[in-house]
Parts: C-alpha cells; structure tokens; sequence
C-alpha cells in the first residue's frame, strides 16, 4: 500500500531539502557547558566498565561490566539515537582519548588508507562473534580483554591517520552516525547549533561508502540470526549444543544469515542496474541509508524487552560495579521491575517498528529513486527493491513471533 501511494504521489524528491532543517539559536552556548561535563562522565564510566571487567568478580550477573556493553552500548544506544540525534560524538570514550592523542603529536601528514576504513564491518562481526557465538562471550573478564584490545587497535589507527580516521572506520562511530541520520536533531557542524529537521530526512543527506553499508547489513545479519537462534526451529534444526560445538553451529547460523540478508539486497540493486543501466556498486551505496530504518526496526523489535528489563540492572549495578558485595548507592540488592511496560504495550511497539521500519525503508529507497532516475525507471527500479522489503518484513515479524 506504501509503495503504491508513494508512486502515485511522491513524484520528485523531497528529503534532501527537509533535511536542511531549522537552527536552534540558543543550542550553541548550551552545547558548549554540557559536553565537557558528558565527555568526562562517559570516560569515567569507560574507566569503571573497564576495571570491573579486567579486576571485578567474573559472573555476568555481579558485575557492570556485561550490562554495560550488550544493553546500554549496543541496546539503548541504538534505539536512542535515532530519536535524540548522535550524542555519541559526544559520549565516545574512544573519541576523548583520540583528542588527547591529536596533542601529543602533529598532525599526520599521509591520508588513511581506504583497507584500513574496513576496521568497522570487521570490529562488528567480532563484536557479534563475542555476543552471539563466543560461549564465555558474557565473561566480565573476556569482554574485559576484549574491551582493551579493541581500543587498542583503535587508537593505533587514530594515531597513524588522526582522530577523524575514528569517524570512517570505528565500528561505534560508523554505526551511530548511520542511526543518527535518522533523527530530527543534528548538530551543524558549520554553526555549532541544534537543528531540528524532518525525521529519516537525513538519511537522504548523506553518502554512505562501502563500509558503512558492509556494517548495515553484518548488523542487520546480526539482529536476525539473534531472534532465529532463540526459536524453536533453530533447536530443531541443530538440537542442544554447549560450549564450542554450540559455538560452531551458531557461527555458522550467523554467517548464513548476513549472508542471506546482503544477497537479497544486492539482487535487489543488481535489478536496479540492469534496468536503469547504473553502476551496481554506486547503486548499492545510493540505496543503502534505506536500510538504516530496518536495523532500526529490527532493533526494537528484538531487544526492546531486554533494554527496559535491563537497563534497571545497569542503574543497581552501579552500586556494586565490580560485584564485591558493595552498596555504594542504596540500590545493590534491588530486584527488575518487569511491569513497567506491559506485555501487550512491549508486543504493539514490537510489531509496529518491523512495520513501520520497512515502510520508512521504501518510502527513502523511492526518494533515492526518483532523485536518481528518470520518472520511467524510478517506479520500475523498485520492485525488486519492494519484494526484499516485503520479505525482511515478513521474516522480522515471523521471528518476533516465534522467539
């Protein structure tokens, strides 16, 4: 119905100009109190998650440190920000300690190689690695040295090729600023103010290179075969694995999933070439941002629950960070509150994002139609495009459903 309402009345691109968006005046002087005073608490909690991992009790329920990194980094983060705009720009621990870096040594005089810009894609299937498939993945002390590794490699990169390197090839970076355009705030980066705009605007706004659309589908990949591993025709398929032989059928279950995701995507931008005769590669970086509203989707509709329910332990565990029996703030032995949002209310808001996810998905990969193709082969272009939306709909809603 979306897709044949857009035909029929959206005839002319519109997003790219609603993107423009209006300035907030008073944002710029608020902007500069609050960063700094944002900055420094998240790198103190960076410190925190990081000790409690490498030097707190190693049990996943004890200490802040799993909590930390698989609900409030990679959970509430994401549903978030395309909501308030990219406050990771700002929260980036990684980021802080990059600004440091730029001081310590001139800037460097050699442009980052466009090999080292895939540290993202790559840093988001290790990531998934350790919270899909590794069998200790929620280990404190495993996700500890992975924490140190990780940002090892990071700031070598920032160090050789310079802080902006992080923006193009860190896995967070990549991903934040990819939700972010999404979001009907921004901060100009020409006037240092809020701007307020029409939301999934943005995503007509940008370039998306070959990394960031890797890093969509590995995390949609990721999402997916997250809900298809809890169902019940995962066990059936596999039965009832522990430890690495576990590991090895899910890895495997992951590997087929991104991999069923990204050839259902680029068979739909193969169409699209052969129809409009385009380049395939330069067509799959034009589409791509309409695959930003469907992660969102995913994202809620997989992990809503999970971000309400556990979000609450982030908040006790800071009492107790490094689980050694401490009550720092009064909230240690406090229990989760799991009627905070019904389950009626947590289903309607499921469903409704894989909904309204792909009919935000279609509606940018039509306006990317139209400002990119002639009125001919705009509609003819998409429905290829529209069947994949139609099946990722369908799989999203099948998997919610039997999770």
């Amino acid at each position: 119905i979306s897709f044949v309402a857009l035909g029929a009345l959206w005839t002319t691109p519109r997003l790219a100009e609603a993107a423009e968006g209006r300035g907030l005046g008073w944002s710029k002087g608020l902007l500069k109190v609050l960063e700094p005073a944002a900055r420094g608490a998240s790198f103190l909690l960076f410190l925190l998650v990081l000790a409690a991992g490498l030097f707190g009790a190693d049990e996943t329920g004890d200490n802040i440190n799993p909590v930390t990194i698989y609900v409030i980094l990679w959970v509430v983060l994401q549903i978030l920000i395309p909501i308030i705009g990219n406050v990771w720009r700002v929260l980036d621990p990684i980021d802080t300690m990059a600004m440091g870096l730029d001081r310590l040594r001139p800037a460097p005089q050699v442009d980052a190689p466009s090999w080292s810009h895939w540290w993202a894609p790559v840093g988001a299937g290790l990531f998934l690695f350790l919270e899909l498939i590794h069998p200790s993945g929620d280990s404190p002390r495993v996700l500890g040295i992975g924490m140190l590794v990780y940002v090892a490699v990071s700031l070598a990169g920032a160090w050789k090729w310079g802080r902006g390197w992080l923006r193009v090839s860190e896995l967070f970076a990549v991903h934040f600023h990819l939700l972010a355009a999404m979001a009907p705030v921004e901060r100009n980066d020409e006037t240092g103010k809020l701007h307020v705009r029409a939301p999934f605007s943005g995503l007509a706004a940008m370039t998306i290179t070959p990394v960031g659309t890797a890093v969509l589908l590995v995390v949609l990949g990721g999402v997916t075969f997250d809900g298809l591993g809890e169902s019940e025709l995962w066990r059936d398929l596999i039965g009832r694995h522990s430890g690495w032989t576990n590991a090895w059928y899910r890895l495997g279950g992951l590997v087929v999933s991104t991999a069923t995701l990204a050839a259902l995507y680029l068979g739909s931008v193969r169409s699209m070439a052969n129809i409009t005769g385009k380049d395939e590669r330069t067509l799959a970086n034009v589409f791509a941002p309409s695959l930003v509203p469907i992660v969102f989707g995913y994202t809620i509709a997989h992990y809503l629950q999970l971000a309400v329910d556990e979000t609450q332990t982030f908040v006790f565990r800071l009492s107790d960070p490094f689980g050694q029996g401490w009550d720092l703030f009064g909230g240690a032995d406090a229990r989760i509150n799991f009627d905070l949002i019904s389950v009626d209310g947590i289903a309607w808001v499921q469903a409704l994002s894989v909904v309204i996810g792909h009919i935000a998905g279609v509606l940018v990969a039509h306006d990317r139609a139209v400002a990119v193709f002639d009125k001919r082969n705009a509609l003819r272009s998409q429905y290829v495009m529209l069947f994949v939306m139609v099946l990722y709909s369908v799989l999203g809603l099948w998997l919610l459903l039997n999770a």
